[in-house]
């Protein structure tokens, strides 16, 4: 009786941990023709990601780049740059040892501008709002009163007080 279990090779009963990792995740990874599957793996980039990525394709010398690199650090998480041009200036020259000035500084910010999404780096919502406006292109009619409201009657506009704006 004993001898029909002596040439058992108990191999072909183990597996290796991988193998039990599959057979466990059967109906997961495989399906009915056993190929495995791609599973889709969650890819997290930051906003400053996004924007660094964008700031890629200007080709900028390594100085501009860093201080373009400077002005997107300082945008805060809803998309705002509420430190004015001089302060970054002021702490490229600290901070990075790089000598820098307003007027480049703003042309910078220009450029970060132009990057998705519209409105991006604006100092505040009557800025991210004229910075969307703009990017429409095509100037119509109701374009171009939005943006004369915006530049012109923001105050009165945001008070509501419409009478005041159509006289």
């Amino acid at each position: 009786e004993n001898d029909e279990f002596e040439n058992i090779d108990v191999s072909d009963y183990l597996r290796d941990e991988n193998e039990v990792q599959s057979d466990y995740h059967l109906n997961e990874g495989y399906d009915d023709d056993d190929e495995p599957k791609t599973i889709p793996v969650k890819v997290e980039a930051t906003f400053s990601d996004y924007l660094n990525n964008q700031l890629g394709m200007l080709e900028l010398d390594e100085r501009r780049q860093e201080i373009a690199e400077q002005i997107i650090g300082s945008i805060d998480d809803d998309g705002y740059l509420r430190r004015d041009a001089i302060s970054i200036a002021d702490d490229l020259a600290f901070n990075r040892n790089i000598a820098t000035d307003e007027e480049e500084v703003t042309e910078l910010i220009r450029l970060i501008q132009d990057f998705d999404p519209p409105g991006i780096a604006a100092q505040d919502l009557r800025e991210c709002l004229l910075l969307q406006l703009y990017r429409l292109g095509e100037q119509n009619g109701a374009v171009k009163t939005a943006i004369t409201i915006l530049s012109d009657y923001f105050d009165q506009f945001t008070r509501k007080h419409y009478e005041k704006i159509k006289q």
